[in-house]
């Protein structure tokens, strides 16, 4: 028997839409739930209802309908025996109970959302003026009263529930009896027995997306229980209206709750992902899928042939059949349905599944990542599909990434071996034909070399070769340069195809770095190619020092200039190197006088693989790698202008770069206290006034020195062209207190000098400088040349002629005057410490100089053997690391010092490395002067350098090493005195 009960409820302010971001205080006691049925009559809800008959259908529920409303009572069937009317299941009862199941799997422990919906039921029991109001939902099972006014909550039988007879009608319409007593299809119904008399109720109706579909969660009914009038046809619209509405806060409530989820869900992937490692990730997904899916089987299948196997199915499911990843075995649950719809559900473990996620890992599509479930109302929505796809996508990535990972170390191992391998010979072949030119052009016809003792090559006779040979060695050289700029440009490529990181970012000299990019470029090419190589540094003389990585802003520049050497045959390369006057701006600029770009080549020249003339060498990559190292910079390259055949002007620009200035700077060393008057005079000869001139008087004046008349300057500026009248002309009017720098692009130019003024008095007042004349390097010239005029009191050997108020000492912006850098500027103590180790390496003399070269190649070792022969150079070579280290302590021990150490990095027994840090260990020991050590190898791994600086290397060479570069180092570190 139902009683009648009033509704508690506490008043409050109108609650907010449930889909509020901030959720409401619940304005209502929510009544505990009922959790057992109330059953009338259980024999006849023992046995499942039957199955939607249209035809059946329309004979009970006939359309026609009274003037008020009210459903007409149709004429009893004869053969009609139930004691009253039973519900069938709906039409399509399949899909309705799917999206029941999905759309109400939150109400009952929800809330918020049942407050609300009690408002709304609160609404329609105002404006109906019935006994009670009913909001209900029709699961399979039982008929499950939400939220009621006037009438407790419920658990009903769906075939003794009035309200199952309201889901099988339209939507839209409302199934109302003015008298239940009188209609002998409800008459005898455990309802209308225990006191209903008047019920009036409509479909909780919703239609499925981009179908054409509709369905019913369920009911919005009023009922009296005693008689009454039946609704007018506003209360009928508005209990529709009212109806709608209600699905409408359900559905919204939940498509909320999802997207909350998948919020919920996204947090869990990112922090999945932050862990992520090949090695634990799937074990790591596993775990995470099963807590988010606990009532699910969760695993990965490895199936071939795309079949899934699903638990206590004995059918494979195709993956074909996955409709956007999902599966479901509907027939199987519509025919459950059909047979179990009297009793509750209860999944059970040896249930077979019936719905499923799969997805396809694309590493390896033969394997599946699938969750399962056997509970029917268990929905996968988009959202958990989202979420398994992404954590397979994850594992996807992962492992395809150590796959790509070890691909790419793989091909970078194989790209560095090889190159080493290629080094190995181009080396030879570029210093054998580097020898061979100086044997032809110094060794006259019948003579022959000293022979040396450490060494069994015989002595070359007949050294001049003809014109055509000259051509083929030329040939053979440039070919070698040429493959050995795509060598290294395939490594650097590859280096920064995936945009490689700053690496070790510390401040580095200005004049280090531009010393170190034209050294390696220089090296590169020969001054037979009748190109000038200009060093052009503007920045002001405080600008010592730049916050950076030095190998990759090395290696940016480099590609630069060396890609400006290689389409310029003739003319001038000039490197610059310039800055705003409010230092938010460094560039360095390249500009030559090559063959130019076209216009329309202007974007394409940067990509990978892209030549304007197919008939060039290379492979195309060296702008492609400047573009991508500036760009991990925090900078840019771009080309500013080119025209054809007038050459190309590209810059490297850094933005708001970090700059600093040594309180005790090279400037300020080396002038402050200078007694040597600033002056100098440049001949202006045209045989003479070359462009490595110009640019060494600019540099001069911009260090504070002025241009004056022969007679009144301290320094004379000349390029040492001794085949020339002219420079014997000057060599013959040098006066006694004059400093001579004299300029010379190579070493048989230096020696030729040198031997011309043999005989002179001249001794130190000649000081060399090799070109490119680099603003470092001549800081380093006047220096010296201020020490010598300083040591040889030129200040006292005034000519008569020489006029009295010479210009002394004056910086153009005193260093103590120098006005504020900006923020990004910052004073340090301490001068970096590659310029204190070349500072400290220059003290040596030439005359200590004596070489061990330790190479376990026998060509290597035979080049740098013949090299020291031919410049007499003292030498003993080792094949290993462990004997480069006897050799040293013998010659210790026989006081025969090794002051230049040529290692080479790879080598059997004892590598390279080892063997540095095993000599610097004993030179601790054994208190002994420390010697230059310098790796020279065919490696070029940014790792080996480092390990090489920690175990005491001075530098560090990658092979080619020509034999330019090499007598470029020993005259910087072991002048002549």
């Amino acid at each position: 028997m139902v009683t009648l009960q009033s509704h508690g409820q506490i008043n409050g302010d109108v609650r907010p839409s449930v889909l509020a971001p901030v959720e409401p205080r619940i304005k209502h006691i929510i009544p505990d739930r009922p959790t057992e049925p109330t059953v009338f009559d259980a024999n006849l809800t023992s046995s499942p209802i039957f199955e939607f008959v249209e035809k059946d259908f329309e004979r009970l529920y006939p359309p026609d309908r009274y003037e008020c409303g009210s459903v007409k009572e149709p004429i009893k069937p004869v053969d009609f025996s139930d004691p009253y009317l039973f519900p069938t299941l709906t039409k399509n009862e399949l899909i309705r109970l799917k999206s029941l199941w999905y759309y109400g799997r939150y109400i009952e422990n929800d809330k918020h959302l049942l407050s609300c919906l009690q408002d709304q039921v609160d609404l329609v029991d105002d404006f109906m003026q019935k006994d009670c109001v009913i909001l209900g939902l029709l699961d399979h099972d039982y008929y499950r009263r939400i939220v009621t006014a006037n009438v407790p909550l419920a658990v009903l039988p769906r075939r003794e529930a009035t309200c199952a007879h309201t889901v099988l009608h339209d939507g839209g319409n409302i199934f109302m009896i003015k008298d239940t007593t009188d209609d002998w299809r409800f008459m005898a119904s455990p309802h209308v027995e225990a006191g209903l008399k008047f019920y009036a109720g409509t479909q909780l109706r919703y239609r499925i997306p981009s179908t054409d579909a509709e369905i019913a969660f369920g009911s919005l009914c009023v009922a009296n229980f005693s008689p009454t009038n039946p609704l007018s046809h506003r209360q009928q619209s508005a209990l529709i209206k009212f109806a709608d509405v209600i699905v409408h806060t359900i559905v919204e409530r939940t498509r909320t709750m999802r997207l909350s989820e998948r919020e919920r869900l996204a947090s869990v992937l990112a922090d999945l992902g932050k862990r992520a490692e090949p090695a634990t990730i799937r074990d790591n997904v596993l775990r995470v899928v099963r807590e988010v899916f606990p009532f699910a089987t969760v695993g990965f299948q490895s199936q071939p042939l795309g079949l899934i196997k699903l638990q206590n199915r004995e059918k494979s499911i195709p993956y074909a059949q996955f409709q956007d990843n999902l599966w479901e075995d509907d027939s199987g649950i519509q025919n459950w349905i059909a047979g179990h719809n009297q009793t509750p559900y209860a999944s059970e473990g040896n249930d077979a599944s019936v719905r499923a996620i799969a997805f396809r890992m694309k590493f390896d599509p033969s394997v599946y990542l699938v969750i399962e479930t056997h509970d029917m109302k268990r929905i996968f929505d988009e959202v958990d599909s989202w979420f398994v796809g992404a954590c397979a996508l994850l594992v996807c990535n992962t492992m395809q990434e150590e796959l790509l990972r070890q691909t790419m170390e793989a091909k970078t191992r194989f790209l560095r071996g090889i190159s080493h391998e290629l080094r190995t010979p181009i080396h030879a072949i570029l210093s054998s034909c580097e020898l061979l030119v100086e044997e032809t052009r110094d060794v006259p016809i019948g003579s022959t070399e000293d022979a040396d003792t450490n060494s069994s090559t015989p002595p070359l006779k007949n050294s001049y070769l003809s014109g055509r040979a000259l051509s083929m060695l030329g040939n053979i050289d440039r070919s070698g340069r040429e493959l050995l700029s795509t060598i290294n440009n395939l490594l650097d490529y590859d280096q920064f195809e995936n945009r490689a990181n700053v690496k070790v970012t510390q401040l580095h000299s200005f004049n280090i770095i531009e010393e170190e990019v034209l050294r390696e470029t220089a090296s590169a090419f020969t001054t037979d190619q009748g190109v000038s190589l200009i060093s052009d540094n503007r920045l002001p003389p405080e600008v010592e020092l730049l916050y950076t990585d030095f190998n990759l802003i090395k290696q940016c520049l480099g590609q630069l200039v060396r890609n400006a050497l290689k389409f310029t045959k003739t003319g001038t390369v000039i490197f610059q190197t310039t800055i705003s006057d409010n230092h938010d701006t460094l560039e360095y600029n390249i500009v030559d006088t090559g063959i130019g770009i076209a216009e329309a080549d202007y974007e394409r020249i940067f990509r990978p693989f892209e030549k304007v003339d197919m008939g060039t060498g290379g492979a195309g990559l060296g702008l492609t790698v400047a573009a991508r190292i500036a760009d991990v910079l925090g900078g840019c390259v771009k080309l500013i202008s080119s025209c054809p055949q007038n050459g190309s002007h590209f810059q490297l620009q850094l933005r708001n770069p970090t700059l600093a200035c040594p309180k005790n700077s090279y400037c300020k060393r080396t002038l402050v206290e200078c007694e040597m008057p600033l002056t100098y005079f440049m001949p202006i000869d045209r045989q003479l006034e070359t462009v490595h001139l110009t640019y060494a008087a600019r540099n001069l004046e911009r260090m504070g020195f002025r241009r004056s008349e022969p007679e009144l300057s301290t320094v004379v500026l000349a390029e040492a062209k001794c085949s020339t009248d002219t420079f014997q002309d000057l060599l013959s009017s040098i006066r006694r207190n004059q400093i001579i720098i004299y300029i010379c692009q190579n070493l048989q130019e230096l020696r030729k000098g040198e031997e011309a003024m043999r005989n002179e008095d001249y001794s130190r007042r000649f000081i060399r400088c090799l070109t490119p004349v680099r603003r470092g390097r001549l800081w380093q010239v006047v220096e010296d040349a201020a020490k010598a005029y300083r040591e040889l009191n030129l200040n006292q050997r005034q000519d008569d002629s020489v006029v009295g108020n010479a210009l002394r000492p004056c910086l153009a912006s005193p260093v103590e005057e120098v006005a504020p850098l900006q923020p990004k500027v910052v004073i340090h103590n301490n001068q970096p410490k590659v310029a204190r180790q070349r500072r400290h390496a220059a003290t040596r003399t030439f005359d200590s100089l004596r070489i061990l070269i330790a190479d376990d190649n026998p060509t290597n070792l035979s080049i740098l053997a013949m090299y020291c022969k031919k410049r007499r150079h003292s030498y003993v070579t080792a094949v290993n690391g462990r004997e480069a280290h006897e050799k040293y302590l013998q010659a210790a021990k026989e006081t025969d010092f090794i002051s230049l150490v040529l290692m080479d990095l790879d080598m059997p027994v004892k590598n390279g490395i080892d063997s540095t840090s095993d000599i610097r260990a004993s030179e601790a020991e054994l208190g002994l002067q420390p010697s230059m050590v310098f790796m020279v190898t065919g490696q070029n791994a940014d790792e080996d350098k480092k390990l090489s600086v920690e175990a005491g290397a001075n530098g560090y060479y990658v092979k080619p090493l020509s034999m330019k570069t090499l007598d470029d180092l020993i005259q910087l570190h072991f002048p002549k005195l």
